[in-house]
């Protein structure tokens, strides 16, 4: 029987060629194979301070109560707006959140104290809006608060007057007696006379009054004005305050 030797040259032939790609593989790669590890032990070893990574795909993060809060408040004020203070229900309102109703109770326990909520929010947002006219007209301190209560209240340009939620609160006081003692009292802070001789007094009331007839005019839609009357009407309403002296 034969031996067949001959083969093994031709396998140290390729083993020779064969050494240098070797050797071209590791000199290219290695560095790279060391460095690997460093990096992944730096990335598991985040430094004090450093930003938390970023959740996995799919993961839902949990709102902060803060932001819960106010977007129930707003589902309440949309809902209010567009079908009434009644319309308000807890059911009504976590479902316009897109929140359970747990999580609506975690922070109103019933539709009172979410109406309270509602009601001090927008009241708070309206007396921004008067602060920031006062504040823009202290060149013209004479009839300043009546001016500022006039175009507060007919302002419908402004979201963070929260005019048409007020609207719809003030129009409820109308019809519930409930409602009515319980959130009129706030309301007298802008509405009470100016500490003035009564004949300039009372020529501010009435135009705070009239700026009143103004939008409850509009709540109820009985008043058919062209845009240039109603600027004609707010014109001449200012022109009262100024001349309330």
């Amino acid at each position: 029987m034969k031996n067949t030797p001959a083969k093994a040259p031709a396998d140290a032939a390729d083993h020779a060629e064969a050494t240098p790609q070797l050797r071209a593989t590791s000199t290219v790669h290695a560095p790279d194979a060391v460095q690997r590890p460093a990096a992944r032990t730096r990335a598991s070893a985040p430094e004090i301070g450093a930003a938390s990574p970023a959740p996995a795909s799919g993961t839902r993060r949990k709102k902060a109560p803060v932001q819960v809060r106010a977007q129930l408040l707003q589902a309440a004020s949309e809902i209010a707006t567009d079908h009434g203070v009644p319309a308000v229900t807890l059911d009504a309102v976590a479902e316009r959140a897109g929140v359970t109703k747990g999580a609506l109770q975690y922070h109103f326990a019933n539709k009172q104290g979410l109406l309270d909520a509602l009601f001090g929010q927008t009241l708070e947002r309206f007396e921004h809006q008067m602060e920031a006219r006062l504040a823009a007209d202290h060149d013209n301190a004479q009839g300043a608060r009546a001016r500022a209560y006039l175009h507060s209240s007919i302002d419908e340009m402004s979201p963070a007057a929260s005019t048409n939620v007020l609207r719809v609160l003030v129009a409820a006081m109308m019809t519930d007696p409930e409602i009515r003692e319980r959130y009129a009292a706030p309301m007298r802070k802008w509405t009470r006379p100016d500490p003035l001789p009564l004949d300039q007094a009372a020529r501010l009331m009435i135009c705070r009054l009239a700026a009143d007839g103004l939008w409850i005019s509009d709540l109820l839609g009985y008043q058919d004005m062209s845009p240039e009357m109603r600027e004609e009407v707010v014109r001449q309403i200012e022109q009262m305050t100024l001349n309330a002296a």
